[in-house]
């Protein structure tokens, strides 16, 4: 039952969250001088003005409550660390086995199969990953909005998500989907809300610790955080999808001094 009414709850959450995201991308208004509409298509961010209350609540979200917590993550020994990542990254294979299935890399699909085993059997459930000691790496583009990538579908505008961040429509429903599909979740495995969000939570802070100092580097140094962001996101997000950077990336980069980068 439970699992019913998470893919319920998915569902809903992945119509409302596109059918939003087009509409308030069709009520915004470009501007009617020409240097500006070109700096406006050329962005691709309709709703920036969404986009930045979002980003601001996110920012004093991470700064006061989350940041904390992850540094005192990152206060536990290395090994404990190393042995959580490795367990999250282990229980996240599934997802990345259907996603590169879907988008037809047989070989990548073979490989995670490999990486999933033999962490689980001879890596004490994950927590050490004796795959990628044997040189049996994790593939690239192993989540669903990479899927939606292969088969044609276009990013869409730049999109802020409450908490998680510089997003898409594409990968918003991509994250659903990825959320619907993972089989952890489910009642055979969980039979409670806590667990699930207690396996949620971890990976939430796992992803976050390692980005505290280089977030907060930035935060620093850019002029417009929230540009250099958009721009960070899509061009990690492009190089993510083997994709070439695109010229204009540039026009989304805006810190006191490109030496400055993180």
């Amino acid at each position: 039952m439970i699992g019913v009414i998470n893919m319920a709850k998915a569902r809903y959450a992945v119509v409302a969250a596109f059918s939003a995201s087009m509409l308030l991308t069709g009520c915004a208004t470009p501007p009617k001088d020409p240097a500006a509409r070109a700096a406006f298509e050329q962005t691709n961010d309709p709703l920036e003005p969404m986009n930045r209350a979002i980003f601001d609540f996110n920012d004093s979200a991470y700064r006061t409550v989350l940041f904390p917590i992850a540094r005192g993550y990152n206060d536990l020994p290395g090994p404990a660390r190393t042995g959580i990542h490795n367990v999250i990254g282990n229980l996240n294979e599934p997802i990345v086995f259907m996603n590169t299935s879907l988008q037809a890399r047989a070989s990548d699909a073979g490989t995670t199969v490999a990486r999933f085993l033999v962490n689980s059997i001879f890596g004490f459930g994950g927590l050490i990953d004796v795959a990628g000691h044997n040189h049996i790496g994790e593939p690239k583009a192993g989540d669903f909005g990479a899927t939606l990538y292969s088969w044609g579908v276009g990013e869409g505008p730049y999109l802020v998500l409450p908490l998680f961040g510089p997003s898409n429509p594409r990968d918003t429903v991509g994250t659903a989907v990825d959320g619907v599909a993972d089989p952890w979740t489910y009642k055979w495995l969980y039979t409670t809300y806590p667990e699930q969000f207690g396996v949620s939570f971890g990976k939430g802070i796992d992803l976050l610790a390692g980005q505290v100092d280089d977030y907060e580097q930035a935060r620093k140094t850019s002029l417009d955080f929230y540009a250099f962001l958009r721009s960070s996101y899509r061009q990690n997000r492009r190089f993510e999808l083997g994709q070439k950077a695109s010229a204009d990336d540039s026009l989304y980069d805006v810190p006191a001094d490109k030496n400055d980068h993180p």
